[in-house]
């Protein structure tokens, strides 16, 4: 008999990625929630009954975890942001331990203990922020969980930096001190659509991108709101956006406001790196991470200056960069053209001049070209790899691949795929958690013939 649309008592067993509760049902069955901590025990409405599976929302915890404690948020459980702000985080290293080793054990490697954040609150250095009608007020929040047309006010938030949050009240107030409208998804009218902020956190610089419909103005329309924030910002844009799509796209971009770009340092290997970020390039979200993240990467490949490292999916090449000083060459490659552009100017920023970046699709450049590398590190989309690129690892006479991955799901299933060939075998797991107060954690993992 099904049990959909059923409430039902089940008690939760562990967290599996993605932040998902495992239950078990009184039949055997397995059901996944979301919102209860191990051992707890609670009420769930059976959304989806499968024959191998259930799935459900939690209704009431009817006994709870020692483990738990008190958000610090109020939009804890509604905003689609954080998901472990209900355990310490110390507990949260746990979990992600527990579900990371889990996943991996196929390998046969160790999963090395987590390397933790350095801070664990304001840490984001980017933030999409969404406009939305709060009871005929302009306001600008993030979704609410699991919707495209439902929001939660900012402030509070806890994990973007403090002053993206003095941003987003300024340009709250204008909003509505102009009487200027936020989008609406559903009609298509309206203003405002998105504030993007940045911030190259070791450098403090802020760079503002406000992102509205397509309609003109004249850049004066803005002084007033320029007046207020150009006094702590470096970089002010106004990008139209037109489309239909909820993603934050440019059809014009005007740089409003100050320099055309912020700029960040890394140190790694001891050495300081500077990085030029733009409205639309790619940077990780986590300043101090990324330096525990690269200078992991940078150990894994303990490469000597004759090397060949290839850095496939290079982005704005800070990998590359970063480990150009010790090897004789860096090949990188990146579909998105822009971000070569970035790439070449960050490595002239650096004095790097043994890297090469080319825009191309890492499936496309791999077919068309014999390179013979010493190494290579890969850091895929979410997707992760295809199987020509796995191919061509396989095929490839590099001594050693560092994977470094963003989605733990994806990267087992291209590890299982790369070892079950019997080349090359998986020596070290080291995860990085990026990413507190929710379930996300970066992966590095060093794979030898």
């Amino acid at each position: 008999m099904s049990l959909k649309n059923k409430i039902i008592n089940v008690k939760a067993e562990k967290i599996v990625f993605p932040g998902r509760s495992l239950c078990r049902c009184s039949d055997g069955t397995v059901l996944f929630t979301e919102g209860l901590l191990p051992g707890e025990i609670a009420n769930v409405l059976v959304t989806k009954d499968k024959k191998t599976f259930r799935e459900g929302l939690l209704k009431s915890i009817t006994s709870e975890s020692v483990e738990r404690i008190k958000p610090l948020c109020s939009s804890f459980g509604f905003c689609g942001g954080c998901s472990f702000q209900n355990v310490s985080y110390e507990n949260q290293i746990k979990y992600k331990q527990k579900y990371i080793s889990e996943l991996l054990s196929f390998t046969g490697a160790a999963v090395s203990k987590i390397l933790s954040a350095s801070s664990i609150w304001y840490y984001r250095n980017k933030v999409e922020f969404s406009f939305f009608n709060n009871r005929g007020v302009t306001d600008l929040g993030f979704h609410c969980k699991g919707s495209f047309d439902r929001y939660v006010s900012v402030p509070p938030c806890f994990i973007s930096d403090k002053d993206f949050l003095q941003v987003a009240e300024t340009v709250k107030r204008f909003a509505n001190e102009n009487n200027l409208t936020a989008y609406n998804n559903k009609t298509h009218e309206g203003f405002f659509r998105h504030l993007v902020l940045r911030k190259a956190k070791n450098n403090n610089q802020l760079l503002i991108n406000i992102v509205t419909n397509n309609v003109e103005y004249e850049p004066a329309f803005w002084e007033i709101l320029v007046k207020e924030l150009g006094g702590f910002s470096r970089s002010i844009y106004w990008t139209y956006n037109g489309r239909k799509s909820d993603a934050v796209l440019a059809d014009k971009l005007i740089l409003i406001y100050g320099e055309p770009f912020i700029t960040e340092k890394l140190s790694i290997g001891g050495k300081d790196y500077f990085f030029n970020i733009s409205p639309f390039s790619f940077f990780q979200t986590n300043s101090k991470g990324t330096e525990i993240l690269y200078n992991e990467v940078l150990r894994l490949l303990n490469q000597s200056e004759n090397d060949i490292l290839l850095d496939l999916y290079c982005g704005t090449g800070t990998i590359g960069v970063s480990m150009a000083g010790n090897v004789k060459k860096v090949i990188g490659i990146e579909q998105v053209a822009q971000a070569v552009d970035d790439a070449k100017e960050n490595a002239l920023a650096n004095n790097v001049f043994n890297a090469e970046f080319y825009a191309s699709t890492v499936e496309d450049w791999v077919k068309e070209n014999e390179i013979s590398s010493d190494a290579v590190v890969v850091d895929p989309p979410r997707r992760g790899l295809t199987k020509d690129v796995i191919r061509f690892l396989l095929e490839s006479k590099s001594r050693k691949i560092v994977y470094v991955s963003c989605n733990p799901s994806t990267l087992a299933r291209d590890l299982q795929l790369i070892i079950e060939n019997g080349k090359y075998k998986v020596k070290e797991i080291t995860p990085v958690d990026m990413f507190p107060q929710t379930y996300h954690i970066e992966i590095v993992v060093l794979l030898e013939l």
